[in-house]
């Protein structure tokens, strides 16, 4: 095959991948929820919530994004469901992360955790049917 011919292979294949990256990321899943967690006082916390560790609903199948801010001043943190085998990276104090998980299809209770205070810091995550109304820190 000749440069020229190769270079135009290329540049198709490249123009390709390009369109198919313009196309709307999880065309066809079902919508992603967002979730974002503040830590505290060794404790999780959803927004200006006053309950800690709270029960995050979320439907089956759906997409979940984590948002994670440590503001435990002197401690590192993480967000993990061992069931789910997925955990974010550790943060210091005042630093965030995030992570988006595939909800199991199967309606059921998880557990959440800091990896490193896990005595301390842990709550449930509700899978409930798809369908189902559902919203965080219930």
């Amino acid at each position: 095959m000749k440069f020229g011919t190769r270079m135009a292979a290329t540049a198709g294949l490249v123009l390709a991948l390009g369109a198919c990256a313009l196309l709307p990321f999880g065309t066809g899943l079902k919508p992603q929820q967002e979730v974002s967690l503040t830590v505290r006082n060794l404790a999780y916390y959803v927004g200006n919530e006053s309950s800690s560790n709270p029960v995050i609903k979320v439907a089956a199948g759906e997409r979940l994004r984590i948002n994670l801010v440590n503001k435990d001043r002197g401690f590192v943190h993480d967000f993990a469901v061992r069931d789910w085998k997925v955990a974010t990276p550790l943060v210091h104090d005042e630093e965030s992360t995030s992570m988006v998980v595939q909800v199991p299809e199967k309606p059921g209770r998880f557990t959440y955790v800091c990896t490193l205070h896990a005595a301390m810091m842990k709550g449930t995550i509700e899978v409930v049917p798809a369908g189902v109304a559902h919203a965080s820190g219930d």
